[in-house]
């Protein structure tokens, strides 16, 4: 949704400032109280606010609170939420067979009391490499099936084994997204509101959050992997699905991504400046609706009153709320396409996908509309008394 009032302007610093040493009007007097902004969206609101009822000398209504936040909707918790992940059970014939083979080292890892407590974005690496070095020795097992028999049901074995894992894979992805400290906390614990110069890492967030989507089809990854190295040797094979498979899910690729997106919790912070702005401007919507009726401006002709809250309109919404409304239209945009690919998800919890539907459609639906319907408030009552939204002089 883009707000089509006004032409964004650049900052006008040098009439901010003169309409803060005017000392001749009123009009300079709110001028004045604006130049010092708070620097968060819900202290621009709350400034906003305050001036507009100043200005029209009436309460604000008994619901806006000028201190909290509503929070974001609980997130349901991750037992909730996880998937159960069945092991693979190898005897011990089957094991000392796999020697020869990454395998075995693989599933010896996994044994270990490192292996049995997994993180789940640790987990997701061990079966991304489980699931490569399965294909991996079953090919080679395969090979060999001609002249060694207990190969050829070894090898079967483990396609067995392949197929069972990989069709689990989404579930241990499905872990890491609803799972994970991370992400739990970038989806429903916000640090602040968006502000207009400084959201720590959110065009980064973004990037990582498409990281972690990408992960979700295993079996997508290893086709490219194995379809690039269909024209080369034996041995160039070899080394070059040794070195793919590390690409694949690298463990410190993930955890710095994870880690960018814990820094930045952009989706809360998103919903949360989303979810505030709609419900304060909301409120200011309806208290204007028959102040501003009121306000006389005979045959058109601009009132003093009236140009108070033009100025009032100007610095506060146009300058500090509408920059950070358009942030909220920008990250919503570019996190649309992700939302989507989750909500097809079929490893996802339909609750997780609620929540994601609740925030990333519902919410901003609303917010668009709160949105719309303050300014199209503000531009019948300008029209009204033949103003523009300009910078006081």
């Amino acid at each position: 949704m883009n707000i089509s009032l006004v032409k964004p302007w650049p900052p006008k610093v040098s009439q901010l400032r003169n309409a803060c040493r005017a000392g001749v009007i009123s009009v300079a007097m709110f001028a004045l109280l604006g130049c010092f902004g708070g620097s968060t969206v819900k202290q621009s609101i709350d400034d906003y606010a305050a001036r507009l009822s100043r200005v029209l000398d009436t309460p604000l209504p008994d619901s806006f609170n000028d201190k909290i936040t509503t929070p974001l909707p609980k997130l349901a918790d991750s037992a909730t939420l996880k998937h159960a992940i069945e092991g693979v059970s190898i005897n011990l014939r089957e094991f000392y067979a796999l020697q020869d083979c990454e395998l075995g080292t693989v599933v010896a890892e996994r044994n270990t009391s490192l292996g049995k407590s997994q993180l789940p974005s640790q987990r997701l690496v061990y079966e991304s490499k489980l699931l490569t070095v399965l294909k991996s020795c079953e090919a080679a097992l395969t090979k060999e099936n001609e002249s060694n028999k207990r190969n050829a049901a070894l090898a079967a074995t483990i396609a067995s084994w392949r197929e069972q894992k990989t069709q689990e894979y989404s579930k241990t992805w499905a872990n890491l997204v609803q799972g994970s400290q991370e992400l739990r906390l970038a989806l429903n614990t916000p640090e602040r509101l968006f502000s207009v110069e400084n959201n720590k890492d959110a065009l980064s967030s973004v990037n990582a959050l498409y990281y972690i989507n990408n992960l979700s089809n295993k079996e997508l990854l290893l086709s490219d992997v194995y379809s690039s190295n269909t024209a080369s040797s034996d041995t160039e094979t070899e080394a070059t699905n040794e070195n793919n498979s590390e690409k694949i899910i690298e463990s410190s690729e993930l955890e710095q991504q994870l880690k960018i997106i814990r820094s930045a919790r952009l989706p809360a912070t998103l919903w949360h400046t989303q979810q505030t702005l709609t419900q304060n401007l909301s409120l200011l919507t309806d208290m204007l609706e028959t102040e501003l009726d009121a306000v006389s401006c005979p045959e058109g002709r601009a009132s003093d009153k009236a140009k108070i809250l033009r100025n009032v309109f100007y610095l506060f919404f146009i300058e500090e709320i509408q920059p950070v409304g358009s942030l909220v239209n920008q990250y919503h945009y570019k996190l649309a396409p992700l939302w989507e690919d989750w909500l097809a998800q079929p490893s996802l919890h339909e609750e997780f996908k609620r929540y994601i539907r609740q925030q990333s459609q519902d919410g901003f639906n609303q917010y668009s509309s709160v949105m719309k319907a303050h300014v199209n408030l503000w531009q019948g009552f300008l029209g009204r008394c033949n103003l523009s939204p300009v910078a006081p002089v």
